[in-house]
């Protein structure tokens, strides 16, 4: 017997408006829960010797994240008025480049993107120009690309399917096929 696909019903505007918005609400809204965990203590009632620990623990997958939203969090409080603006409202993006600086450098760096953002509108990359200038570092050119040499030979269709599953191998199978392949002296 075949398998029955469920329709999965899309979502209508207002369906999709309330999830983009929740979604929206808690990537803006782990910033500010981020800096309460570390700055009031909550990795020490979690049990933890200290704050990386708890971050390694608790955030197995999302922990990288963490710590840089932490510091997107201690940039954002240096170039605002903490008092008015909500921590979360500048996207981290925007914020890494301006870890490079002190941070006298950060809010001067900050004021002068936004002064200056084409359009109105501040992004990573003119924050990113803005800290070079500051800086002097020198923008990195990005290298000639080599000419390709269209191949003529196509794969056979094993050797379609050997490359296709190596990607998908782990790096342990493909140790022990590396192994296989000089036992058999191939």
């Amino acid at each position: 017997m075949g398998e029955t696909a469920i329709a999965i019903r899309p979502m209508i505007y207002k369906e999709a408006r309330e999830c983009a918005d929740r979604i929206n609400a808690n990537m803006n809204n782990v910033r500010r829960d981020v800096v309460a965990l570390h700055d009031r203590d909550g990795w020490e009632a979690l049990g933890y010797a200290n704050w990386t620990e708890c971050v390694n623990n608790e955030f197995q997958q999302g922990g990288n994240y963490i710590f840089k939203q932490f510091a997107a969090a201690q940039i954002e409080q240096n170039i605002t008025d903490c008092t008015t603006v909500q921590l979360g409202t500048i996207p981290e993006r925007q914020l890494r480049p301006l870890s490079k600086l002190e941070p006298a450098q950060q809010r001067t760096a900050w004021q002068k993107a936004v002064d200056t953002a084409p359009d109105g509108k501040v992004t990573a990359a003119h924050v990113s120009k803005v800290v070079k200038e500051i800086t002097g570092e020198q923008p990195k050119h990005k290298p000639e690309p080599k000419p390709t040499i269209p191949e003529h030979n196509e794969d056979s269709d094993a050797l379609f399917h050997l490359k296709r599953w190596w990607k998908k191998t782990t790096k342990k199978d493909r140790r022990v096929f590396i192994e296989w392949t000089k036992e058999e002296g191939l």
